[in-house]
């Protein structure tokens, strides 16, 4: 059986041992707006429909919806907490977020 190993710094995660599951989930976001779209309405959806027909399903999915799981240490898990993306800057939580979305 494989060890099980913090995916931020990759330090060996003992039985019994602090660890802390981090659930990302993404997913396109509609804003209700649609682009005008010259021509047919119709058609082009049907442009649209026929296009996918010949697009990989695993790769539409992704490009729609996806989620990962991380397994941290605890020192890992607070430096991700504070800055997820390691860009050195903050970023908005909770109720401070909810006016940004649709």
């Amino acid at each position: 059986m494989d060890k099980l190993r913090c995916h931020g710094c990759g330090r060996e995660l003992e039985s019994g041992a602090l660890k802390y599951v981090i659930e990302i989930k993404s997913f396109a976001d509609f804003d209700g707006y649609l682009e005008e779209y010259e021509g047919d309405i119709e058609e082009g959806i049907n442009m649209l429909l026929d296009a996918m027909e010949n697009m990989d399903v695993k790769k539409l999915e992704e490009d729609i919806s996806k989620d990962i799981v991380l397994i941290l240490c605890k020192k890992c898990r607070d430096n991700f907490m504070n800055d997820p993306l390691q860009t050195g800057t903050t970023f908005l939580q909770g109720e401070d977020i909810k006016h940004m979305l649709h």
